[in-house]
């Protein structure tokens, strides 16, 4: 089943903290009519015809997610993005935590064309396998995210971190069952090439590990133009085996 983002490009709404013209959520809302979206079915490239970019635009609209529930997939929390976790010099572009207390490290690509997203993955996994996970850990890695957001007042942090706990609590995660997925992970992209699909199937099927591929796909109107001052586009993230 997708997961789907709704979103509303329109320039006349351009302004203060929407200064990109751009809404969007995990529903249809004041953005449009569910039909609106769902008769969009036009297949286009989220990097070369949107022109996003990977951290700029899309990650950040991963980032904000943190408000929806089941997003990018069920039973997943957004913990932080774009952070050194590890002892590693190299950031983890997204941590989640599923609802019974295991961690998924996300590699987000876009446009389709790694050849190495599963590699990156794999050292991000190692990186967390050394780390001594705990609520406290947890807890201070996304103090440090929200630091680098800009977050710094002390007041906040504690209303950040006081949500989190209560998150904890409400899912029953004690500290004893905050722990590293074994051999888990994520990846999200546009596509992906042969090469890296037979590797992930490999690692999955023969080596014991339980890699995620989703997969976006973007759809507007037939009529669409990326210059256009306001249309709607539709994002389904669809799991691929």
């Amino acid at each position: 089943m997708a997961n789907t983002l709704y979103l509303l490009k329109d320039e006349n709404l351009a302004h203060g903290s929407l200064k990109s013209g751009l809404i969007y959520g995990v529903k249809p809302g004041v953005k449009g009519s569910y039909d609106d979206f769902h008769n969009l079915n036009r297949g286009i490239s989220i990097k070369n015809d949107l022109g996003w970019r990977e951290v700029e635009n899309l990650q950040r609209i991963f980032r904000q997610a943190e408000i929806w529930e089941n997003f990018p997939a069920t039973g997943l929390k957004f913990v932080f993005a774009e952070l050194r976790a590890g002892d590693e010099d190299q950031r983890i572009d997204l941590l989640y935590l599923r609802d019974d207390g295991g961690l998924y490290p996300c590699e987000l690509k876009i446009g389709g064309d790694s050849l190495d997203t599963h590699g990156q993955l794999l050292r991000y996994i190692a990186d967390l396998h050394y780390q001594p996970i705990s609520t406290d850990w947890l807890l201070e890695r996304r103090k440090r995210y929200l630091v680098n957001r800009g977050v710094t007042g002390d007041m906040d942090q504690t209303v950040d971190a006081e949500k989190f706990k209560d998150y904890l609590a409400s899912k029953g995660i004690a500290n004893n069952r905050l722990h590293l997925l074994r051999n888990s992970g994520i990846i999200v992209d546009e596509g992906f090439k042969p090469q890296l699909l037979k590797a992930v199937r490999y690692l999955n099927e023969q080596c014991g590990f339980s890699i995620r591929l989703l997969r976006m796909e973007a759809y507007v109107a037939s009529d669409w133009d990326v210059n256009d001052s306001k249309y709607l586009a539709r994002i389904d993230i669809k799991e691929i085996q």
